[in-house]
């Protein structure tokens, strides 16, 4: 019962990592928000945590539109009268080359994976700030370390996350608040499932994604879940703009 009284909005909790960190956090005692673009998948995410017992109220919210973004956290702090951890984990991908991708395409990444992390941020701190403290875990990408051919929108997005995170850190840590990241390697997610089938042999390319990884298999959601419960939890009380690596050990090399 780490989170025990706690108030959590995850974004992006419809599926993969998201929706088990909802999971994991409303066993741990959270009363858990669980936002998506995905209404649907998040009263899914809910009904899960609530034939658990636990609670959980379901946001459809687009991170792109800061109006958005700001009323969910509003209507969160209205309600309980607090925000205790705020999980920026919505987030899309696109594999093409750099010359090759639009404008449009380009600022759509941007707009849900750095934008949407800037907006929950920038609308969230203010509540913590005035508590005294809180927890806000960014879900960055072992890309935003390494690089990958294909990825040159999403590698410069989750960059940027890491930079926001660490500058936020700086400026936040002597109000009470812990900003930190997680930085997931291939999370056997429907997004990772998706990047697998635009290869011409999806299961192959799968093999060869797992063989990159020292440990020898795709991470899992819940992977990723428990390092977030960490830096949400008062045992993280002195981590400050931390990028915690899951990967099972990709970018050793």
């Amino acid at each position: 019962m780490r989170l025990k009284g706690k108030v959590s909005l995850i974004t992006g909790a419809g599926s993969g990592i998201g929706r088990a960190t909802a999971l994991l956090f409303a066993r741990e005692g959270a009363l858990v928000v669980a936002a998506d673009r995905d209404a649907q998948q998040a009263e899914k995410t809910q009904k899960l945590i609530e034939q658990e017992g636990g609670q959980c109220e379901a946001k459809c919210i687009d991170v792109s539109q800061e109006e958005q973004v700001a009323a969910v956290i509003a209507t969160v702090v209205k309600t309980w009268g607090q925000l205790d951890v705020l999980c920026n984990n919505a987030g899309i991908s696109l594999l093409k080359p750099v010359t090759t991708t639009t404008e449009a395409e380009w600022d759509k990444v941007f707009n849900v994976n750095l934008k949407g992390v800037f907006f929950g941020c920038k609308h969230a701190i203010p509540q913590m700030a005035k508590q005294g403290n809180g927890a806000i875990v960014n879900t960055a990408s072992e890309l935003a370390i390494v690089a990958q051919p294909l990825y040159g929108a999403y590698c410069a997005t989750k960059a940027g996350v890491l930079a926001l995170t660490r500058v936020l850190a700086l400026e936040w840590a002597a109000k009470g608040i812990q900003i930190n990241a997680v930085c997931p390697g291939p999370i056997a997610t429907p997004m990772l499932q998706a990047e697998f089938d635009l290869a011409d042999d999806p299961i192959n390319e799968e093999k060869l994604a797992i063989k990159s990884i020292p440990a020898g298999r795709l991470g899992t959601p819940e992977d990723i879940a428990k390092v977030a419960l960490f830096l949400a939890s008062e045992d993280a009380q002195f981590v400050h703009g931390a990028a915690i690596v899951a990967d099972g050990g990709k970018t050793i090399f």
